[in-house]
């Protein structure tokens, strides 16, 4: 009896487990990777319609701090309207919440943008960055950390 019991419960906690670790089915999954290590936090920003895109983070629309394992993070945005998006990842190594920079004022820490573009001498435009989002579907960003 006590064994039957037992197989229920565990098969019934099983079950609800299974159903929080479920993956949206709409939203936009942003997956970091190539960073040097697991030290500190990526911050993650999602900037709508060019608004803010890079340098005010304040003005992202959805923000995240995620923590890096195997030197890759990701997160998910859900319930975003559909729309053009950019997004701006920093790698906050030692995890003060910003940029550090070296003096000729390069940065010493990881940073990339959506379609993995780069720019010539800053960061590049929203317009390079930016992607359609629909709204109905799992939008999937992978971004390539630079250092």
């Amino acid at each position: 009896m006590k064994t039957v019991f037992l197989s229920i419960l565990l098969s019934l906690l099983a079950l609800a487990g299974f159903s929080f670790m479920r993956v949206p089915e709409e939203g936009i999954k942003v997956s970091v990777t190539n960073l040097r290590n697991n030290n500190g936090h990526v911050l993650i920003s999602l900037f709508r319609e060019g608004s803010g895109y890079p340098d005010e983070p304040e003005k992202a629309i959805r923000k995240g701090r995620v923590i890096i394992k195997d030197n890759k993070a990701w997160i998910i945005f859900t319930g975003i309207p559909a729309g053009s998006y950019a997004v701006a990842i920093l790698h906050d190594e030692n995890d003060d919440q910003k940029m550090n920079k070296n003096g000729l004022g390069l940065p010493k820490e990881g940073y990339g943008f959506s379609n993995n573009v780069m720019g010539a001498f800053g960061p590049p435009s929203y317009s390079r960055a930016s992607f359609k989002f629909n709204s109905t579907s799992l939008a999937q960003i992978t971004i390539k950390t630079r250092y």
